[in-house]
């Protein structure tokens, strides 16, 4: 009688070590390729966070223009009193984003500067 169980063996790599190379694998890409990212994208980063720092109403009607791929387009600028007007191409709507002195943040509101609240308006505009 001849032994068969030698023949029965499978050949090649276990299922786990299989599920392991591919997760390790995954894993190797997406590593390599946010390097890749952090080199190309690093100084526009940087600058993205500088701005945000001195003008967070500025880059935010910046970061709406530019996410709206020409939907929106700015039509006035105000960077003294840090408020900005969008006009949404399609339908001529305005919005007005300005800086809140009350809430440290910025609002936005429908309209374009004269729709800001005049108690807001009033405000005097910090020294940078």
């Amino acid at each position: 009688m001849e032994n068969h169980s030698n023949s029965a063996r499978k050949k090649g790599l276990s299922t786990g070590a299989k599920i392991g190379i591919g997760c390790g694998g995954l894993a190797l890409l997406v590593v390599i390729g946010m390097v890749v990212a952090g080199l190309l994208l690093g100084d526009k980063m940087v600058k993205f966070a500088e701005d945000a720092q001195k003008n967070p109403t500025r880059t935010a009607a910046d970061l709406m223009v530019t996410a709206s791929m020409g939907s929106l387009e700015m039509v006035a600028e105000d960077d003294v009193n840090k408020r900005y007007t969008l006009k949404e191409t399609a339908t001529g709507s305005l919005t007005t984003i300005y800086w809140n002195e009350k809430k440290n943040s910025p609002e936005t509101i429908t309209g374009d500067f004269s729709a800001i609240p005049t108690e807001i308006e009033a405000a005097p505009a910090p020294v940078p």
